[in-house]
C-alpha cells in the first residue's frame, strides 16, 4: 500500500514556503493560481479550503473559480482520485473519452445534469498533462489542463447513435446547451510534507442562466469536490489501482507506480 497519509507530527510549511511553491508553479503553469492573501495562505496551512473567484479582465469573459486545499495525503493517490477514468468527481457530471491522443492526452465529452427547469450543459474539451511544468519544477508541480473544442459535438454524435454511451444519447445532445467557454486545470504541488491540491474552472455556460449564478454554484461545490478527492485518495485509490488496472499517468508523463502490498 502507499503511505497515503503523511504523519501529522511533521511540521506544516510556513506561509513563505507555501507562497514560494505557488510562485514556482505559476512560472510554468498554463493556468496560474489566483493571488492569495497571507490570511488565505494561513487558512490553507490550518487545513481549511480556500475558494477564490477571479473576474475576467474582459467584461464579457469568463471568471475563474479556484478551490485550494493543503493536505497530508500523498500526491500519487490524490492524482488517481482525480484522474483515474473510473473516478467520479461530481455525481451530476458524466464524462467519457471521445479520442485518446496519447498516454495522458485525450478529447473528452462532458455532460452536466442541472436542476430543472434549467437546461443541462455539455462540452467537448482537449486535455493533457503539462510535462514542461513538471520538468521545470523538478517534479514538484503537476498540472492537468483542458480547453474547449468548439466544434467537438460533431465527433460525439456518431459515438452515441444508435447506442448511448454512459447514458448519453442523441436526445441529450440535442437538448443540452453547448458551453461557449470551458477551460481549467487540476493542480497538485508538493510543499514540504504536504500537497497543495487545487481545481480551477472557467466557463461561460450560455443560455438563459446568468453567469453569476453559475459561478456561485461552482464556488459552492468546490470544497465538496476537493474533499471528495481527498477521501477517495485514502479509501478508494490504493485498492482500486491494482496490477490489472490500465496505467494512469502522472503530471510528469510517467505511469503512477502501483501501491506496494
Amino acid at each position: 500500500m502507499w503511505t497515503v497519509l503523511i504523519s501529522m507530527a511533521a511540521a506544516a510549511p510556513s506561509v513563505a514556503a507555501l507562497q514560494a511553491s505557488i510562485d514556482a508553479y505559476d512560472e510554468g503553469a498554463v493556468h496560474r493560481l489566483p493571488s492569495l492573501t497571507s490570511t488565505q495562505l494561513q487558512q490553507l496551512i490550518d487545513g481549511d479550503c480556500v475558494r477564490v473567484l477571479a473576474p475576467s479582465a474582459d467584461p464579457g469573459g469568463a471568471s475563474a473559480a479556484t478551490g485550494l486545499l493543503l493536505t497530508t495525503v500523498e500526491r500519487d493517490a490524490l492524482w488517481l482520485a482525480a484522474q483515474d477514468p473510473h473516478a467520479q468527481v461530481d455525481p451530476d457530471l458524466t464524462e467519457f473519452v471521445v479520442t485518446q491522443k496519447g498516454p495522458d492526452a485525450a478529447t473528452w465529452y462532458g455532460y452536466w445534469d442541472l436542476p430543472r427547469p434549467v437546461k443541462d450543459r455539455q462540452w467537448v474539451v482537449d486535455s493533457y498533462n503539462n510535462h514542461e511544468l513538471a520538468r521545470a519544477t523538478g517534479g514538484q508541480a503537476w498540472e492537468h489542463v483542458w480547453s474547449l473544442v468548439p466544434d467537438g459535438l460533431g465527433q460525439v454524435r456518431g459515438m452515441v447513435s444508435p447506442t448511448p454511451v454512459e447514458g448519453i444519447g442523441v436526445d441529450q445532445l440535442e437538448h443540452a446547451i453547448f458551453t461557449p467557454v470551458n477551460r481549467g486545470s487540476w493542480m497538485m504541488i508538493e510543499v514540504e510534507d504536504r500537497v497543495l491540491l487545487a481545481y480551477q474552472a472557467s466557463s461561460v455556460v450560455g443560455g438563459a442562466i446568468p453567469d453569476w449564478m453559475v459561478s456561485k454554484l461552482v464556488m459552492m461545490r468546490l470544497e465538496s469536490v476537493l474533499r471528495g478527492v481527498e477521501k477517495r485518495a485514502t479509501a478508494w485509490a490504493p485498492t482500486h489501482y491494482g496490477a490489472s488496472h490500465q496505467p494512469v499517468y502522472g503530471g510528469d508523463g510517467a505511469p503512477i507506480a502501483r501501491p506496494q502490498k
